[in-house]
């Protein structure tokens, strides 16, 4: 199953353009199904990508709509395989005048240059879910949550998707609460624990690495590493958003760390 989900992105492709997708049981989650739907994205990926696992394509803008793919009157043609979609996608949301967030823009950034600097072929998001949404509460996480174990295409999406993560570097970033300090033993609730299987992290065995520390030795972002054969899997906490640290700083120490993992593999 593990090389099933790239084409498995194609079946969702094809389906969501022909209307033909069986999504009734996610209906009550506020997923915007006119939207077309985001599995993963390129950055300039190549044979050995770092793969950033997020929760799911954020608020859905009018160039994602059915009647613009459709019409190829922005970056989406329904003529185009999924993967040509997804390349265009990268490009779309890389580009200087992107509809998209800061915080997206900073995390686009951060994660071209944490693969840079570990020395990995782009960046390749794929997303827990691949439906648009403005928000996703904790009560629909779980809802979604509880609607995967009951089978159907979340499951069947969600298997193979994890079967794809297992052989790959892996970077989850996840905001936290700016309560208390981080620590490795900071609770992480289930939708977190959740992403961090499915991308292989075991977090029993993880290492702790504080990233950032403000002016009065607060941490306030940090990361859950392990590194077997070469390949990291990373879960980064970070307060204040779902974003990475800046490049000269947190991200850096991260990027060495990743680094020394990939070397001694090589050793």
């Amino acid at each position: 199953m593990t090389d099933e989900f790239i084409p498995f992105c194609e079946e969702l492709w094809r389906s969501w353009l022909s209307n033909k997708l069986d999504l009734e049981a996610i209906r009550n989650l506020s997923f915007d199904l006119e939207a077309a739907p985001e599995p993963y994205i390129s950055f300039d990926d190549g044979g050995n990508p770092l793969v950033a696992l997020t929760t799911n394509p954020g608020a859905s803008i009018p160039q994602q709509q059915r009647a613009s793919v459709r019409s190829a009157s922005g970056p989406l043609d329904e003529r185009d395989t999924y993967a040509l979609t997804a390349k265009k996608l990268g490009a779309f949301y890389a580009g200087e005048h992107a509809p998209i967030s800061a915080t997206a823009r900073q995390r686009i950034r951060a994660l071209n240059a944490l693969a840079r600097d570990v020395g990995l072929d782009g960046v390749l998001q794929v997303e827990a879910c691949p439906f648009h949404s403005p928000t996703l509460s904790m009560g629909r996480k779980r809802a979604m949550l509880k609607i995967i174990q009951k089978g159907g295409f979340l499951s069947q999406y969600t298997e193979r998707l994890q079967a794809f993560l297992q052989g790959r570097t892996v970077v989850i970033v996840s905001a936290v609460s700016s309560r208390e300090s981080l620590k490795k033993s900071t609770s992480l609730s289930d939708w977190v624990r959740w992403k961090a299987s499915i991308a292989g992290l075991d977090l029993n065995q993880a290492s702790f690495l504080e990233l950032v520390k403000n002016p009065a030795g607060k941490t306030t972002a940090a990361a859950h590493l392990t590194c077997v054969n070469g390949i990291s899997k990373v879960l980064v906490l970070m307060m204040g958003g779902n974003h990475l640290p800046a490049e000269t700083g947190g991200l850096k120490t991260l990027a060495e760390s990743m680094q020394l993992g990939r070397k001694s593999a090589l050793a």
